[in-house]
Parts: structure tokens; sequence; C-alpha cells
């Protein structure tokens, strides 16, 4: 039942990264102005179309194991009602009908009711709490983004794009607290007074989407998100599992380690755009959070999630550090490109900063090949079945 969601989800990511893409490369002055009345709608549509669209299937694939209840009945909605909502409002502000876009922001929204409501009932399955809360907190940010995209477009809002942001970098790293609950069988408490950094953030950049915060709440909000990534840091450096490490494990902590380094560095950015209105730190801490923390996220829990979402195994011999590699010369390019031409105009400065989107593309298409062969070694896994009563 998953894979048509993965598919959709998938599909949603090309789309928003071709949109990226030719957005990048028109801001830059290279080659054709292609799909520009899109640009606006390619946050919403990467993170509602992708990102949310991916997690929540990640969930389902977990509920379908458990008995049949009113959870996981409803589960099924979700991901149709989040693509509609997409589709709907990017067809409301393309035609600049009011009534589509409020219609597809009323469908995120009970989608991500829903997706609370599915949270919250994990409080009673057994499940580490400190874990669901993150999770909890994900969806809260989740839920003020998708009402927010019934009046406004995030440009230019940096309360509504941390909120886009907010939700997947939470959720990932209440995965992260339940993986290292799982891998110690020790109870992560260490992890809550990150928690409670990242929901005073939450706080103050949804105050902020509504209406202008003092730069000094925006400061403080940022320092709070920098803050919880490095508490994760040092928490799961000491929580990690006696033994030697193998190659997987350590390929997964090179990872997670390299995405909290983008976490505080991206935080930095948006304290430095708060601060001083540049525009080359925005679109710095943007990127930071969006491509160094979760897109690194996604390669490194990619080969966990993945493969059960799709009821494969995978084959540990076929990841590689490729498509880690490939990202971070795409993020070192744009940035770095990026704060240079602040100093001096160069049409090289301009051609290498577009060339990065195409770099991001590439380092997805690496890992979606390593993913396609690490499947195809391994034989399918037998279909779990849930458990009766």
């Amino acid at each position: 039942m998953a894979l048509p969601f993965v598919g959709a989800s998938v599909g949603f990511m090309l789309l928003a990264l071709t949109i990226g893409i030719f957005r990048l490369m028109a801001q830059n002055g290279v080659g054709p102005i292609l799909l520009e009345r899109l640009y606006p709608l390619h946050p919403l549509i990467m993170v509602f179309g992708f990102i949310c669209g991916i997690i929540v299937t990640e969930r389902i694939a977990g509920v379908e194991l458990l008995p049949h209840t009113r959870e996981t009945r409803t589960s099924l909605v979700m991901p149709p009602l989040i693509f509609a909502g997409v589709l709907g409002e990017t067809a409301g502000y393309l035609w600049g009908e009011r009534l589509v876009v409020y219609v597809g922001a009323a469908l995120l929204v009970a989608s991500s009711l829903l997706f609370l409501r599915l949270l919250v009932s994990f409080l009673a399955g057994g499940r580490d709490r400190l874990s669901v809360f993150f999770m909890i907190l994900s969806s809260l940010s989740l839920l003020l983004a998708s009402c927010l995209s019934a009046f406004s477009l995030p440009a230019g809002n940096t309360g509504f794009v941390m909120l886009l942001l907010l939700f997947p970098i939470i959720f990932v790293l209440g995965e992260r607290v339940e993986l290292t609950s799982l891998a110690t069988g020790a109870r992560p408490s260490g992890f809550a007074p990150a928690l409670f950094l990242l929901a005073a953030a939450v706080a103050l950049f949804g105050s902020g989407a509504f209406a202008a915060l003092p730069a000094s709440s925006e400061l403080a909000a940022f320092a709070a998100t920098g803050l919880a990534f490095g508490l994760f840091g040092l928490k799961e450096r000491g929580a990690r599992p006696k033994g030697e490490a193998t190659p997987f494990r350590r390929y997964v902590s090179r990872h997670v380690g390299g995405g909290d380094g983008w976490g505080v560095a991206g935080s930095g950015f948006g304290g430095a755009y708060s601060l001083s209105g540049t525009f080359v730190y925005y679109d710095a801490f943007v990127h930071s959070l969006a491509i160094g923390f979760v897109g690194i996220m996604f390669l490194a829990h990619g080969p966990i999630i993945l493969p059960m979402v799709l009821r494969r195994r995978f084959d540990d011999g076929s990841f590689s550090y490729a498509p880690l590699a490939i990202l971070l010369l795409a993020l070192f390019t744009r940035i770095g490109s990026e704060l240079a031409l602040v100093y001096q105009r160069s049409w090289l400065l301009q051609a290498s900063t577009a060339a990065s989107g195409w770099l991001v593309l590439i380092a997805v298409a690496a890992f979606f090949a390593e993913m396609a062969l690490g499947t195809r070694r391994s034989a399918r896994a037998p279909v779990l079945q849930s458990p009766r009563r």
C-alpha cells in the first residue's frame, strides 16, 4: 500500500528540485527562465508534497503492523489528503483563485490534524514517550504552516519558512531519540532540554509568522534551535552503544554528525540574518537547514526507513559516501559562491551558484541508484502480518 505514496512523494520532490534549479539559474542569469510562476511555490511543494508525504507514509508502514483500529484505518487517508492539498494550493495560487487555495489548505490542515491524532495515540502504545513528544511538536509546526499557507506564500516570512523547516527537523530528531532508545535500551531523558528549546523556537517562529517580531525574539528562536542541535550532538555521542561499530553504523554516525554541524551553522546564519537583514544570510540559513540537515538526515535514515516502507531488505554493502560528498559539494558551492558575490560580482561565481542546484539533483539520483541496487541484491522480505487480537 505504501509504494504509490512513496512514488507520489518522490514525484513532488523531483518537481520541487526542478523548480529550484530553474529559479537558481534565473536568479543568476544562467540559461532561459523556465517555470517562473512556480518559483514561489517551491517550498510548499517540497515540504508538504515530499517531506510530509514521505514522513506520513513511513509512519503508516509501522501502523499497518498493529492491530486494526480506528487509527490504522484513518491513517491511510492522510497521504491522499496531503497530495490533494498540495495540488489544490498550487492550482489556486497559479490561477489566482482564492477559494481553490482555501480548499487545498483545508485538506492540508485536515491531514495535519489526523497526523497529530495518530501521534498522540502512540503515547498509549508503549513507545518511548519523549520521542513521541518530539514528533507531536513537529506536527504542531506542520499544522501552523498548513494554516498559514491559506493566506500567503512563505517567501520573505522568516517565521513561516522556519515552521516549514522545523517540521522535518524536529520529527527527525524525534526519530533519533527513538533509535537511540532502541539501540541502548536506556531511557533517553537527556534529550528533554532540546525538546523545550525547540518548543520555544516553534512558539516564537509561529508568533512571528502571524505578526512581525522584534529582531531580538527572532534571534532567540534561532539560538534555541542551534542549542538543540548542539545538545543532540553531545548526548548522542555519549549514548552510543558499546562494542565495535559496524560499517553501516559508522555510515549513519558520520551523516548524523555532519547534519548536526549544518544545523548549528544554519541557526548561526539565521541569527546573522535577524541582525542584518542581508538576503545572502537568509538563503544560507534556509539551505543549511533544508539541505545540510534535512537532506543529510534523509541520506542517513533512508537505508533504514525506505526498505521497511517498501517491505524489502537492503544490502548494507551497497551504500557509499558518494551522495553525501556530492551534497556537501553542492552546499559549499552555493553558500560560498553567494557569500563571495556580496563582495565581487562575477559570472563564474553566478554560474557555480546555479550549478549547485544540479549537484543536489545528482546527489539524490546517486542515492536512489544505491537504494535500488541494494534492494535488488536482496531477496524480497516476507510481508509482515498484523498481530491478531
